[in-house]
């Protein structure tokens, strides 16, 4: 195992929002009811999608044998608005609602790194009308960093329905970040130890432990500072809040192509096309420094097979979809579709895996 993390504690996420000017960030009714729109406004414009979206409805009805769906249904994203999380939640809500004819409706249950929305709907009624979109976060790598914090265990408490995609990590900075290359940071970084801020989207997720990691591979100190969400993160940045950020593509693609943020490096094993300037760090020497972060459908324990089964084959067509294809190329996403026992396969797997690496690397978040 080459992951090589030195301990240390990291206090949980700030309590903050996702609105669009830094001193609006508060939880009053108002600005949540703003920060939806802005949300949904933004998952549209990423994606290409309008608020009427734009695929062909069938003309079928739901499904005879359980009449799933009869009414709305619930889509958890235990992330705020404004992420990759949200991105992946409004695009599968978007077209289930089309091609199902019900409502399906995202809501950010954000907090503590994905865990509470997570936990609530392990505790929600398994009828199929609760669902989470969930990233690797909260089903993978934070088990093993807040162990006795966390009151749900994946593989006992969800219904797999479905491994949806898998994104690129971008480490970016703001355009008035002195550094223009990896190179750069790390000089600057080392000069002045402590004085780099970096956003960390979510405390215990993958971008957490490869900010860590680039730490101790390149000899720098940096000040990590825990958000809610890659939204808020890149808020952030944006304002100039913090100074670089890892993080997911689709979060911050759009930004990169408008020269508001300026993409230094990818932590992938090859390039990505739709940055193909942009070095690999480990073409850059950092051999480590290498995840994809992916995102995953499940339902509560005990949901019907039938619903669960209709709901993953109503996703593996949407993820064929030629449109959505290129949206998520677009967004730097790369389809990682799988059935519902390969994805419960690839979840048992992955627990495991960063079980390891947080035993064998030390990092802590209390």
């Amino acid at each position: 195992m080459l992951f090589r993390i030195s301990r240390q504690a990291i206090t949980p996420p700030p309590d903050t929002s996702i609105l669009l000017k830094p001193e609006a960030f508060t939880n009053s009714k108002p600005n949540q009811r703003k920060a939806m729109k802005i949300s949904m406004q933004f998952a549209a414009l990423v994606l290409g999608l309008s608020s009427a979206v734009q695929v062909q409805a069938k003309t079928v009805s739901p499904n005879t044998s359980t009449g799933y769906p009869a009414r709305p249904v619930t889509i958890v994203v235990p992330f705020p608005p404004g992420g990759t999380n949200d991105i992946v939640g409004r695009l599968l809500a978007q077209y289930l609602q089309a091609d199902l004819r019900q409502p399906f409706i995202v809501e950010n249950r954000g907090g503590a790194g994905g865990i509470i929305g997570t936990e609530l709907v392990a505790k929600a009624k398994p009828d199929g009308y609760t669902l989470l979109a969930a990233s690797s976060g909260p089903m993978a790598t934070s088990l093993a960093l807040y162990k006795n914090k966390i009151h749900y265990d994946v593989m006992r408490d969800f219904s797999a329905i479905a491994t949806l995609i898998d994104v690129t990590v971008v480490v970016t900075a703001n355009p008035n970040f002195p550094a223009r290359s990896i190179k750069d940071l790390i000089r600057i970084a080392k000069q002045k130890p402590g004085s780099v801020r970096a956003a960390l989207p979510a405390v215990g997720s993958m971008h957490h432990l490869l900010t860590a990691l680039f730490q101790l591979d390149t000899g720098t100190k940096l000040n990590m500072i825990p958000y809610k969400g890659s939204g808020p993160a890149v808020l952030d940045l944006l304002g100039g809040h913090v100074d670089i950020d890892f993080d997911n593509m689709p979060a911050v693609i759009s930004q990169i192509r408008a020269n508001k943020l300026r993409a230094l490096a990818v932590a992938s094993e090859s390039r990505n096309p739709e940055l193909p300037n942009t070095p690999t760090l480990k073409e850059l020497g950092l051999k480590n420094l290498v995840a994809a972060p992916w995102f995953v459908l499940v339902a509560p324990k005990d949901t019907p097979a039938e619903i669960t089964n209709m709901l993953n084959s109503e996703v593996k067509k949407i993820f064929a979809k030629p449109e959505v294809q290129k949206k998520l190329q677009e967004i730097g996403a790369n389809s990682a579709w799988k059935g519902r026992k390969e994805t419960r396969e690839f979840l048992s797997s992955e627990i495991s895996r960063w079980a390891t690496v947080v035993k064998e690397t030390g990092v802590t978040v209390d």
